[in-house]
C-alpha cells in the first residue's frame, strides 16, 4: 500500500506525515481525529531527510496491512463468537456480559500486541520511499517556459 502525504513536522530522525482522509475513514474514528479534520497523521522514520512541507510517498507492505486488518477486525470478533457459543446456554445477561467483556479484552490484547510485538518488527513499519515533486508547481513551471518562448 502506498500513500502520498505532506511532512507536517520533523523531530529528530522522525517525521509526522499528514495524509488526506479517505471516504472510508468517515465513520471509522480509529485515528481519534474529529470528523472535521480532513487528515490523518502517521509518525515515520525520516530516512530521506525530508523537510516540513515536502510531499512524500509512504509505503507499507501488503502483508502488514492484511495482518493489521485481520488483527484489529477479525480476531476480536472470533473471540467474541467463541465466548458467545460457549455461554449460550447460560442466562442471557451472563452470555452477553461475557461476550462483550471478551470483545473489550480482545481489543486491549490487540493494542498490547501492537505496541509490544508488531511495532518492533521492521517489516510492519511504514517507510518513506521517495520525495514526490509537486505536480502543480511542475505544471506551472512548464507553462511559464512555454509562454517565455
Amino acid at each position: 500500500m502506498r500513500e502520498v502525504g505532506v511532512v507536517h513536522k520533523v523531530h529528530g530522525k522522525f517525521a509526522t506525515v499528514r495524509f488526506d482522509r479517505k471516504t472510508a475513514c468517515e465513520n471509522c474514528n480509529m485515528c481519534l481525529k474529529p470528523r472535521e479534520a480532513n487528515y490523518v497523521e502517521l509518525r515515520v522514520k525520516n530516512n530521506l531527510s525530508a523537510k516540513e512541507g515536502d510531499r512524500v510517498e509512504v509505503a507499507m507492505g501488503d502483508r502488514a496491512v492484511l495482518t493489521a486488518a485481520l488483527l484489529v477486525y477479525a480476531v476480536p470478533l472470533i473471540i467474541m463468537g467463541v465466548v458467545l457459543s460457549v455461554t449460550y446456554t447460560l442466562d442471557i445477561g451472563i452470555c452477553l456480559g461475557a461476550s462483550f467483556g471478551s470483545l473489550a479484552a480482545a481489543f486491549i490484547g490487540v493494542a498490547l500486541i501492537d505496541k509490544f510485538v508488531i511495532r518492533k518488527k521492521k517489516e510492519y513499519a511504514p517507510v518513506m520511499t521517495q520525495i514526490v515533486a509537486d505536480v502543480v508547481k511542475d505544471a506551472d513551471v512548464a507553462a511559464d517556459d512555454e509562454t517565455a518562448d
